[in-house]
């Protein structure tokens, strides 16, 4: 760490996810390393089947069955992969929380909001149920709910697919959390709802002092709102820069060809160009650099051996032997 650098709030380094399956285990993610700085967003893009919310998952210490991480994830200077359960319990929700895709798949049906969120914040305090009642109101009304007195008695259908993800924020941010981990918190939202709810993300950063991994396929959103972002390909991030470099100079093919997928307004009128193919299954990657098979750039040694992770200019990595040569314009 150069002098007068902090340490960052999270690092995770050489991480290896695997899953079980019948004929032996399959890597799912390849040595992933990235770090995120104390009070700033860092951005997770990359298309669905990358490995982003394995990424997510791991962090959190809930990797499905079958699964398995190896590797080293460092929380505040500390391990905490392959931690207890019940330390990682004093963790979750406490230091590190999650807004997961699709707030009706974690809210509980059949018990009203306000419970859920004072559940959430007497798993981890010391206070009475009056009191959480109490800071459960302050919390909806922190993420804009109206009428949040009333609002406490109702059910998750009964409010809106923006609302409930506003509880679902809530009920993250009840313990003052280090770092918030924002898994696709849009899904299913329309766009002016998208924005309100990435701008209420950012707002509570910034008010907090938190620090977010904001996990989604639209580097616009990133752009907005994150000060670096790691483009994620089949396990692998394949490129990794300050937001605005990858938007004036991306280093991969990957991720010109996600940014060519964007409808920017100087380029109105003209065809979008989306990505042939899809990302593979992890038991059936190409040789070589693993965007080959749908890569347009790629020259015979592509295929042949996988690139290394290389700094291109300072703080501007990537994983494409023709990194050098990328010349792409907004």
């Amino acid at each position: 760490m150069s002098a007068g650098m902090t340490a960052p709030l999270l690092e995770i380094k050489d991480l290896d996810i695997f899953f079980a399956r019948a004929k032996g285990g399959v890597k799912v993610v390849n040595k992933l390393a990235f770090s995120i700085q104390r009070g700033s967003i860092f951005g997770l893009a990359g298309e669905s089947g990358s490995g982003k919310s394995l990424t997510a998952l791991s962090i959190m210490g809930i990797l499905p069955n079958g699964a398995r991480a190896e590797g080293s994830i460092e929380f505040k200077g500390s391990g905490i992969l392959g931690l207890p359960s019940e330390k990682m319990r004093s963790i979750r929700g406490k230091e590190i929380s999650m807004v997961f895709q699709e707030p009706m798949t974690s809210l509980n049906p059949v018990l009203k909001i306000g419970y859920q969120v004072r559940e959430a914040l007497l798993a981890h305090l010391p206070i009475s149920k009056k009191e959480a009642q109490t800071r459960a109101v302050q919390l909806l009304r922190s993420v804009m709910i109206p009428a949040p007195e009333q609002r406490i008695n109702d059910y998750p259908h009964q409010l809106s697919g923006g609302m409930r993800q506003r509880v679902m924020i809530a009920m993250a941010i009840a313990c003052n959390p280090s770092l918030l981990i924002a898994d696709e918190p849009t899904t299913a939202l329309d766009v002016t709802i998208e924005a309100q709810i990435l701008e209420l993300i950012d707002t509570l950063r910034a008010e907090r002092d938190m620090s977010v991994l904001l996990i989604t396929h639209d580097l616009g959103a990133i752009a907005r709102h994150a000060r670096t972002v790691g483009v994620m390909y089949a396990g692998r991030i394949v490129e990794l820069a300050p937001v605005g470099e990858i938007f004036s100079g991306p280093k991969h093919p990957y991720t010109i060809g996600l940014l060519e997928s964007i409808p920017f307004k100087n380029k109105r009128g003209m065809p979008l160009k989306p990505i042939p193919g899809s990302v593979p299954p992890p038991w059936g990657l190409p040789p070589g650099c693993k965007f080959s098979d749908r890569c347009s750039f790629k020259i015979p040694p592509c295929q042949q051996a996988e690139p290394e992770f290389e700094e291109i200019t300072p703080g501007h990595f990537s994983r494409c032997i023709r990194a050098r040569e990328m010349k792409w314009t907004l």
